[in-house]
């Protein structure tokens, strides 16, 4: 909390208070102080100001506010807690509670004080906004993504409201929404270059790559030491299926940032594109020495030994993989597979009995269970799961013919 962003609500003298005049007096100094940017010396006003009018949630609000300002929150959340409690329906201290919450990360305590702040004043950018940023903050992007696009309703011309929205967006997979809303972000602050980067991401998501090549090439006109933009050049070049460019932009940044450990990888998968499994095993190695907690530069290195034809290698990556990110359903379903070449049957069942509960909609972790388990003569298990693929299979088939009738 900054004290400039200060709102003094308490502009109506309490009428209970035990001199009214006294009351003006310290409420008046207390603003000055503020004014000069002396929180200490506006809080002892403000408090001499509480301690005549007990029962004004207002100025208690206010006590905790220059207490936040001090990063005394325990105490500043206490002030806001008696603001609510003398008057529940006053949305400012609901407000400032919920952010002296979400200042210490405290999510769960956080984010209901500020959708009660919402709902008492949902015509509020600072509360929807906030709102939507805790939510972001918390993983919860469905609904932070509501709450900012409120957010960017009641402040069309607000950057940092679009590009958190465009955030929340592409963390749900909506990559044409978080376009739109990164486009908002750099027309009205072409200087964020993080905004114009992340614009640039969903440019190649939804297969734009000469846009968004030129996104990353305004990025590096700013800043020619961007290491990300330039790795993302050469991911649009791979989206246009321009392997040689894209090769050569990798290798050109880590002519320069040799432990790059992205830019590895990339190069990797370049490689591997084109066929050059040697080559593209060692980028992915280089990728795990440079971050050895990269799960998908495991997974890379575990599909080119399964390339290959090293299923024990496969495993070895693959098991890898899915100690790093359990929720790794891919690098499941090639363990179990890997597994099922090896012979290893009762290993190859549970990795793909985790592949199926992470991967429902994909039809082959239900196949190739099926087929395990008719192995292991589990002659009614297996059926089950050929069962459960083949309803999956054909639902994803109806929901591609759908699609392209809607073409």
């Amino acid at each position: 909390m900054k004290l400039a962003c200060c709102v003094l609500l308490c502009t109506a003298i309490v009428s209970s208070a035990q001199s009214p005049e006294k009351l003006q007096q310290m409420v008046a100094e207390g603003r000055a102080l503020i004014a000069k940017g002396d929180a200490a010396g506006a809080l002892d006003a403000f408090r001499k100001a509480s301690d005549l009018a007990p029962k004004s949630a207002e100025l208690h609000d206010e006590v905790g506010f220059l207490l936040a300002v001090l990063k005394r929150n325990k105490e500043a959340r206490e002030e806001f807690q008696r603001a609510i409690a003398l008057k529940d329906d006053y949305a400012p201290a609901h407000y400032h509670l919920g952010v002296a919450y979400c200042l210490d990360e405290e999510y769960p305590r956080c984010i209901p004080e500020l959708q009660k702040a919402a709902r008492l004043d949902p015509k509020s950018f600072t509360y929807r906004s906030h709102l939507g940023s805790a939510f972001s903050a918390a993983g919860r992007y469905k609904e932070a993504a509501p709450e900012l696009k409120a957010a960017t309703a009641l402040e069309p011309q607000n950057a940092e409201a679009w590009n958190g929205l465009g955030a929340a967006f592409q963390h749900l997979d909506d990559f044409s929404a978080a376009v739109d809303a990164y486009r908002h972000a750099v027309q009205l602050k072409p200087g964020n270059l993080d905004a114009r980067n992340s614009y640039g991401l969903m440019l190649i998501q939804t297969r734009e790559a000469d846009k968004a090549i030129a996104e990353f090439q305004r990025v590096i006109a700013v800043d020619p030491g961007n290491a990300a933009a330039a790795l993302n050049i050469g991911t649009a070049y791979m989206l246009k299926g321009d392997l040689d460019h894209a090769i050569a932009q990798f290798r050109a940044v880590l002519d320069k940032k040799p432990d790059q450990a992205l830019g590895h990888y990339n190069l990797g998968l370049a490689l591997k594109n084109k066929d050059d499994l040697d080559y593209a095993r060692s980028e992915f190695e280089k990728a795990i020495e440079f971050d050895p907690g990269m799960a998908e530069a495991h997974y890379a290195l575990g599909i080119s030994w399964w390339q290959a034809g090293d299923f024990e290698r496969t495993i070895t990556q693959m098991k890898d993989a899915v100690r790093l990110r359990p929720d790794y359903g891919e690098a499941w379903f090639i363990l179990g597979t890997a597994l099922k070449q090896k012979g290893e049957l009762s290993e190859a069942v549970s990795a793909l009995r985790e592949a199926v509960r992470l991967r429902p909609e994909d039809p082959g972790p239900h196949n190739t269970l099926g087929q395990v388990l008719r192995m292991t003569g589990d002659a009614e298990g297996s059926k089950a799961a050929f069962a459960q693929g083949a309803k999956v299979k054909a639902a994803k088939e109806a929901q591609q013919a759908e699609m392209l009738k809607r073409k």
